[in-house]
């Protein structure tokens, strides 16, 4: 497995990591193979999970923590969130939970129930989730009752490191340029059709020596990058939205690409990400056992030569590209 190193963390990261949020029952996920899903990944050399609070309401914790004790002698390095503040523990009313946000006992309540569920006495690395959300996170300074927390927490050792996470990546540039953070984890910010977390947050990350995280590389499973579904993008191509018929054609290319290489659309995306060595960690969810021994098996074939890089980077820069990923897969889901 390749590793590389976490910015100033120091931690050696596998370039491959597990994302928490798919093995929970929110996806039909027994706890069974949940367990066996993060066993076979320990076992093959990956040793980052990515879990948050919301995460099946806690269950991604619950299942986190179990595997933390069935390996003493290898445990992973656990990247947690705070943020959605266990809400129906905590609440009861969503307006209470968003006063929440605001409330460093109430903060600490969400963070001190994370740490039973996850079974640990400190985290290696707590992000604030999702830094646009209640948090009134004023990006130019990081100045906001979370980042008071999680700074506090740092001091006292009950967290190694501390960052963000964001689908917004420049708003989690911006943070990053305040020398606050000391990683930040950006959804949606790399894919086969885009690589917007190059234009401003791999730069701030690099000149703070701030370690990079990402997932949602295929926009939150959009079957259209997921699976090669070329009726659909015939659909695609006929619409009166020039940002849906853009983004068809530049899938259209893709499609072809993976054709050519003999790779599926999962795999030509797994290993364009790996081929990012500013990227440390890609952290790709699994709901079976069979996704993530198909996901280290892809990323054991190695990085993708610098010219399907090239080509790929050439088709995300045609036509329109202001459509966010998120948009696309919504278009490509309805």
């Amino acid at each position: 497995m390749i590793k590389r190193t976490l910015g100033r963390t120091g931690y050696e990261v596998s370039a491959l990591g597990l994302g928490g949020f798919q093995f929970t029952s929110m996806f039909d996920v027994a706890p069974e193979e949940a367990d066996a899903i993060i066993d076979y990944a320990i076992a093959h050399g990956v040793n980052l999970i990515d879990t948050a609070q919301c995460y099946g309401g806690g269950e991604s914790e619950a299942i986190v923590g179990r595997a933390l004790q069935r390996h003493p002698d290898d445990k992973p390095i656990i990247c947690a969130k705070v943020g959605h503040l266990h809400e129906g523990i905590l609440a009861g009313m969503k307006e209470r939970a968003i006063e929440a946000f605001q409330d460093p006992k109430k903060i600490m309540a969400t963070i001190k129930h994370s740490m039973w569920l996850m079974r640990v006495d400190h985290f290696d690395i707590l992000l604030m989730h999702e830094v646009e959300r209640e948090w009134k996170a004023n990006f130019d300074t990081a100045d906001c009752v979370i980042m008071e927390v999680l700074e506090q927490l740092k001091k006292e050792g009950l967290t190694q490191y501390i960052g963000g996470s964001s689908w917004d990546c420049s708003a989690l540039a911006k943070m990053t340029r305040t020398g606050r953070f000391d990683v930040v984890m950006v959804a949606g910010g790399i894919s086969l059709l885009n690589r917007w977390m190059f234009d401003e947050l791999i730069p701030a990350a690099k000149e703070h020596d701030v370690g990079v995280l990402v997932g949602g590389c295929l926009g939150q499973n959009n079957p259209g990058l997921v699976n090669k579904d070329r009726a659909a993008l015939e659909a695609f191509l006929q619409s009166e939205d020039e940002k849906v018929v853009s983004q068809a054609r530049k899938l259209s290319k893709l499609y072809d690409l993976s054709d050519e290489l003999g790779l599926n659309m999962v795999q030509l995306a797994v290993r364009y990400v790996l081929s990012f060595p500013e990227i440390h960690s890609h952290t790709l969810g699994a709901r079976a056992l069979a996704h993530i021994q198909d996901n280290i098996a892809t990323v054991e074939m190695g990085p993708l030569a610098s010219e399907y890089v090239t080509r790929i980077n050439a088709i995300q820069d045609e036509g329109n590209t202001d459509m966010k990923l998120k948009e696309f897969t919504n278009v490509f889901k309805k």
